[in-house]
């Protein structure tokens, strides 16, 4: 999507934190109405079965589109966790960021809905140079579900309905990425879960790498089960996982353009505490306005009516441009709300702490926290020491400073 390193060519999907790629064709389209084997909802899960009329694609799955010579997919007979066969994806250049991935869409409905969807998958990593991950979307998205029914793609449904492609109402309600870096691993499982929201008629499962070397996967399964209570935060509680990027950004989402050279990095020798911060840099060579950041999504099924403050510390060197924090609400009736202008940064200067407020929507489903850049912009910025923390209550008086937001394409 939107989704998200997720490397599109329309402007709109260039706006959302995470790689998400082209949406998938209709080879990669699964009902959960009818279950494979075992209770998991996808096709071919094994990866045993042949798509028909094609040499070595395997059933039910699609890939990512990047127009690049330097990927590669494939159905690996040689290095399998079970069965016969394996899926990989080989990169032999970052000089174009983007997240080549696998993906398989599901068309769902109101029977999934409050259930706890498990995504599990077996990944064996051999000579990677950067991440690879598995990730879970669940989404409000007519045109993707008509796509699909229609046998056509994403563009041409929107046109049969009648909508522009500025005005898709696609909405992400839920979501949950697990990287990982490891140089050479044996097959190791691996599993992201999320609590499919109320209204989600589409989920996508991804497979993928950024960077170079390979990646492989093998055994995937999603089952429903029995959803535990949302998490609860106590005000002032930091929310973030890993808020000093003391884990090299694994637990952060990433907004890369799909600009040369552009990068989003940990880095151990700029710090505002700790021993690690995350660098933005090289993300001046782009045509297409977008921005360039980390962020992390929460279930806000917990936070409705709560006032919310993102809070982030910033360093920069020669920046042509702006840095700045944000705030998202993502609720079927309320659509995408954001948190209204923050103090931007921009020159050379020392660290220096930004925040902004939101006041999240009675139906919120899902709130983003960015922190970010504006792209294409000269310089160097590096960030540390977020928090995002439940204030309080929303004041009586409504939602004064909130604004709303044309939906973006996550």
């Amino acid at each position: 999507m939107p989704s998200s390193f997720r490397a599109v060519a329309a402007a709109a999907a260039l706006l959302v934190l995470s790689l998400v790629p082209l949406s998938p064709q209709t080879a990669g389209t699964a009902r959960a109405a009818s279950k494979p084997a075992g209770n998991s909802l996808l096709q071919n899960g094994d990866f045993e079965r042949t798509l028909a009329g094609h040499p070595w694609m395997p059933a039910g799955w699609d890939t990512s589109l990047a127009d690049v010579q330097t990927v590669f997919f494939g159905r690996d007979s040689f290095l399998v966790h079970s069965g016969k066969w394996s899926i990989n994806v080989a990169n032999m250049s970052t000089t174009i960021p983007f997240a080549h991935n696998w993906s398989q869409t599901l068309l769902v409905g109101k029977e999934t809905w409050g259930k706890l969807a498990t995504f599990k998958v077996w990944t064996r990593s051999n000579g990677i140079d950067g991440r690879a991950y598995i990730l879970l979307q669940a989404y409000s998205d007519t045109a993707s579900k008509m796509a699909r029914i229609w046998g056509t793609d994403h563009d041409e449904a929107l046109k049969r309905l009648g909508i522009g492609k500025l005005d898709d109402p696609l909405i992400d309600l839920g979501w949950k990425r697990q990287w990982f870096d490891d140089p050479m691993t044996d097959w190791v499982p691996r599993e992201v879960k999320i609590t499919v929201p109320e209204g989600t008629n589409v989920m996508f499962v991804r497979c993928g790498l950024v960077g170079t070397g390979q990646a492989l996967f093998d055994d995937a399964s999603l089952t429903l089960g029995s959803a535990p209570a949302p998490q609860r935060w106590a005000k002032g509680e930091n929310m973030f996982i890993e808020p000093g990027f003391e884990q090299r950004t694994m637990a952060w989402d990433i907004a890369l353009p799909p600009y040369e050279g552009a990068k989003v990095a940990a880095d151990s020798t700029v710090a505002h505490s700790g021993r690690w911060s995350v660098r933005l840099s090289d993300f001046d060579d782009g045509l297409v306005q977008t921005r360039i950041g980390v962020g992390q999504p929460f279930d806000a099924r917990t936070l409705r009516g709560q006032r919310v403050k993102l809070t982030a510390w910033f360093k920069a060197d020669s920046l042509h441009g702006q840095a700045y924090v944000k705030i998202y609400s993502h609720g079927l009736k309320s659509g995408v709300t954001q948190s209204p202008g923050a103090e931007m940064l921009s020159g050379t200067f020392d660290w220096q702490a930004v925040s902004i407020e939101l006041d999240v929507a009675n139906d919120a489903q899902l709130v983003w926290a960015d922190i970010q850049a504006q792209a294409p912009a000269h310089g160097t910025v590096w960030i540390d020491d977020a928090t995002l923390e439940v204030v309080g209550p929303t004041p009586k008086s409504g939602t004064a400073g909130n604004k709303k937001a044309a939906a973006a394409n996550r």
